[in-house]
């Protein structure tokens, strides 16, 4: 059974195949010219969610996101409530990349249709898939794949919330690991840090079983894509590579890691950087305490919500930070959930 386990707007689960009936075919889109720079967006939640997609089917899908973005976010002439099944047209000169064959792009693409996404909202709980199929007619440069209808609304109103990469830079990396790697600092690119336990980047990445050791795990991931988005970094094919240490330092298996993102930044930010991100960290430690977010999905949902608007903006980091410690201070700990809401929903949110 193929799955693929996706974080939307709660969680999600891995749920059999469900065969989805394709309905009326709307928009056909054409990559078959892309030139550089393509900038490309996707919800927060997918950057940080759980899967495990293989380099074509993810390749596929930086497609499919770029034109959800163009065509329904980008676009202010656009309808965004009703929607057909939208149609692009993939081209293969790019999903054969490093040697790849025809053959693994068909296989991809039929394991990419038969995973079921699962979401659930505070509305509604839904199984969908990606694609409702994928056709390639013999000797044309481009494979046709249909996007159901059924997930577009949520593709769209997931993509407000969204990592900003290129996606030539994306479609040229070499592992599915350092695709992911190049979209958490893509993600995190303006706070220059990041902090990941290695219990959270093992689920993420999948890799539980395969690489129970920490040894193996820098080894084959961490430092393959380091190494990569370094390279291209120096030869001025990539806008950003990261470094990473251990939290404590000199431990064999640290819990938790430290991620710098390197980039083209002003000495300002990477002064500031540092101490946005700790205070980043400590933010979401008392939200997820007070509002017992594992207990409470719908809790767990507003706190990620508050997390990716701090990662847009974040000179609100310092200023909800203080906030906090001030309302700590004057405030009996009874009260630091329902007061914690008001003070975000008043004064941090941005429900542009």
């Amino acid at each position: 059974m193929s799955y693929v386990s996706l974080h939307f707007n709660t969680y999600i689960c891995v749920l059999k195949f469900i065969n989805f009936n394709t309905l009326k075919m709307s928009h056909i889109v054409d990559y078959n010219a892309v030139k550089h720079p393509i900038r490309i967006a996707q919800a927060n939640a997918l950057t940080q969610s759980r899967y495990d997609f293989n380099l074509i089917e993810k390749r596929s899908l930086y497609f499919i996101i770029k034109e959800v973005r163009k065509r329904y976010i980008e676009k202010t002439d656009g309808q965004r409530t009703l929607f057909d099944n939208l149609v692009i047209k993939l081209p293969t000169g790019e999903l054969l990349k490093h040697g790849l064959k025809l053959e693994h792009v068909y296989r991809s693409l039929f394991e990419l249709r038969k995973k079921t996404i699962f979401l659930e909202t505070e509305e509604i709980v839904l199984g969908v898939g990606y694609i409702n199929y994928f056709k390639h007619k013999k000797y044309e440069q481009h494979i046709e794949v249909e996007i159901s209808k059924t997930i577009l609304p949520f593709l769209v109103e997931l993509a407000e919330r969204y990592t900003e990469y290129d996606l030539l830079i994306a479609m040229t990396l070499q592992t599915k690991y350092t695709q992911r790697f190049y979209e958490y600092c893509s993600q995190y690119k303006n706070l220059i840090f990041f902090k990941m336990t290695l219990e959270d980047l093992r689920k993420k990445l999948m890799v539980e079983d395969k690489y129970p050791r920490f040894a193996h795990l820098k080894k084959y991931i961490l430092d393959v894509a380091q190494k990569e988005l370094k390279t291209l970094y120096d030869k001025g094919e990539c806008d950003l590579y990261f470094t990473y240490t251990g939290e404590p330092e000199g431990v064999r298996t640290p819990p938790v890691l430290v991620f710098k993102v390197i980039s083209r930044v002003t000495e300002v930010q990477v002064t500031n950087a540092p101490k946005l991100i700790d205070l980043r960290y400590k933010i979401r430690e008392h939200l997820d305490r007070w509002l017992i977010t594992k207990e409470r999905p719908k809790n767990k949902l507003w706190v990620d919500k508050v997390m990716n608007s701090l990662d847009r903006e974040p000179e609100n980091i310092v200023k909800l930070y203080k906030r906090f410690e001030k309302m700590m201070k004057d405030e009996p700990k009874k009260n630091h959930a329902a007061l914690a809401r008001h003070i975000i929903e008043e004064d941090f949110l941005n429900e542009n």
